[in-house]
């Protein structure tokens, strides 16, 4: 081990590097230690190599193949980088390197004749060139899989029921690519005979888009039969006016999405319960939030879904209450079936109700704070709302409420202890009482982002760059808010950067940074402000 961690090969400043050890210990987790020689030899290969120094980048390709796999031989390492097939220009083409580490992630390092057979394939030529966009949708397939044969690749872009005018359907093999990543290859076989159910067909054509359904039921989850495709598509309850209802079938897809095929007898057990049905037809609306609660996370069972439209408490003027309903869909969507039990408890809490009768109102916050993140435990909801810090003049402070439940928004029910600290923090009160205004600026900044610890916020308040004559500047810490919506909390670094940049500009920014920043995949950081000039900035 002493050998190994003194190699010169594996310094950097005087000093182990560290990231470098990283990738050869993927590689040989679980594998024992590697034998100092050879990873000398091998971090000291030519083809390795760039400007003179080790190829971060291009190792990192390798430890993936090779990860828990074992130590790879350096000779075939060299081998397999100094192949034609994988040279664009005079150089290694590290996109292509990178469509073979992904098939072989993990699986070991592959054989050079077999990836230069592969990349030779005139199957997998366009305009006398490798066609990468190809090789990228057989790289999904194998993702982690190992390396393909030749010949099935070969056989499966060359199947008739795969071409258009002629040349392969990129369109449907992608349907394929989906349904089979990481799955491995599939048998040529087995995708024709889908390809032709008579099921699957529509004006004497492959109906692509109905082929999609089936696809997002099956992604990444491989092949169905084509016997239960064909059983699934003939079902007499998902026909309506002699034909598939194709409505209906986007509804089940939603509930499979990922999970793999269901049983058409279960698909038929639900679709013809009593309780889904509205003047003699099923209720496709009610289907649907059931359907939005169930996303991606399999098939409810019948009874369960029975027992819960039924629930009393779900009930008004004798019939099913769907704007309930559709709040309790909100809160579990994507999570799975709730027990009706839990429900039952939530919809009943004292807390809960106004004049006699559930508060819709206040369902609504505990519904907006919970959304797609399974019900919360009634106890939990109980303990938030008779919190001391959120009542006023003796009763729930529904404006209060509702900042916090824009902070919560679809992160889950926030602990009342922390919801308290926050609320009797010194900093957030002015003349004795809890400041609105100043919440509502932490409101906007962590809307949808979860629960401050009260710690950050009190940091933030008391930052010397948000201070003037002594006191906190309200209107400064609104137009940070303003620009962090939603985007978090700024660190002091960060804060300071802000105000010098719109502090000479009138509290404006550039639209395009207002843009950027309003984009909801974004998350600033110093970097970024780092990063523009100072006439942007100013």
């Amino acid at each position: 081990m002493d050998t190994l961690l003194k190699l010169p090969s594996l310094q950097k400043d005087g000093q182990l590097d560290r990231q470098l050890l990283s990738s050869i210990s993927s590689m040989m987790s679980s594998r024992g230690f590697p034998k100092a020689g050879d990873v000398d030899t091998l971090l000291k290969l030519p083809s390795l190599q760039k400007d003179g120094q080790l190829d971060r980048q291009l190792l990192s390709s390798i430890s993936s193949m090779m990860s828990s796999r074992g130590f790879p031989k350096a000779g075939d390492v060299d081998t397999l980088l100094k192949l034609p097939s994988l040279q664009k220009d005079g150089q290694l083409d590290r996109q292509l390197l990178s469509s073979i580490a992904s098939i072989c992630n993990g699986k070991g390092f592959p054989k050079a004749g077999d990836v230069d057979t592969l990349l030779k394939l005139p199957s997998l030529q366009k305009d006398g060139q490798l066609d990468r966009q190809l090789l990228s949708s057989i790289s999904s397939i194998c993702n982690g899989k190992g390396f393909p044969k030749a010949g099935d690749v070969d056989t499966l872009l060359k199947l008739p029921s795969l071409q258009k005018d002629g040349q392969l359907d990129r369109q449907l093999l992608s349907s394929i690519s989906s349904m089979m990543s990481s799955r491995g290859f599939p048998k040529a076989g087995d995708v024709d005979t889908l390809l032709k159910l008579p099921s699957l067909q529509k004006d004497g054509q492959l109906d692509r888009q109905l082929l999609s359904s089936i696809a997002s039921i099956c992604n990444g989850k491989g092949f169905p039969k084509a016997g239960d495709v064909d059983t699934l598509l003939k079902l007499p309850s998902l026909q309506k006016d002699g034909q598939l209802d194709r409505q209906l079938l986007s509804s089940i897809s939603s509930m499979m999405s990922r999970r793999g095929f269901p049983k058409a007898g279960d698909v038929d057990t639900l679709l013809k319960l009593p309780s889904l049905q509205k003047d003699g037809q099923l209720d496709r609306q009610l289907l649907s939030s059931i359907s939005s609660i169930c996303h991606g996370k399999g098939f409810p069972k019948a009874g369960d879904v029975d027992t819960l439209l039924k629930l009393p408490s779900l009930q008004k003027d004798g019939q099913l209450d769907r704007q309930l309903l559709s709040s309790i869909s909100s809160i579990c969507n994507g999570k799975g079936f709730p027990k009706a039990g839990d429900v039952d408890t939530l919809l009943k809490l004292p807390s809960l109700q106004k004049d006699g009768q559930l508060d819709r109102q206040l369902l609504s916050s505990i519904s907006s704070i919970c959304n797609g993140k399974g019900f919360p435990k009634a106890g939990d909801v109980d303990t938030l709302l008779k919190l001391p810090s959120l009542q006023k003049d003796g009763q729930l402070d529904r404006q209060l409420l509702s900042s916090i439940s824009s902070i919560c928004h679809g992160k889950g029910f926030p602990k009342a202890g922390d919801v308290d600290t926050l609320l009797k923090l010194p900093s957030l009160q002015k003349d004795g009482q809890l400041d609105r205004q100043l919440l509502s600026s932490i409101s906007s900044m962590m809307s949808s982002r979860g629960f401050p610890k009260a710690g950050d916020v009190d940091t933030l308040l008391k930052l010397p760059s948000l201070q003037k004559d002594g006191q906190l500047d309200r209107q400064l810490l609104s137009s940070i808010a303003s620009i962090c919506h939603g985007k978090g909390f700024p660190n002091e670094t960060l804060v300071s950067l802000i105000v010098e940049s719109i502090g000479l500009n009138n509290l404006e920014l550039p639209e395009y940074i207002h843009e950027l920043l309003s984009s909801e995949t974004f998350d600033f950081d110093e970097n970024f402000w780092d990063s523009l000039s100072i006439d942007e900035r100013l």
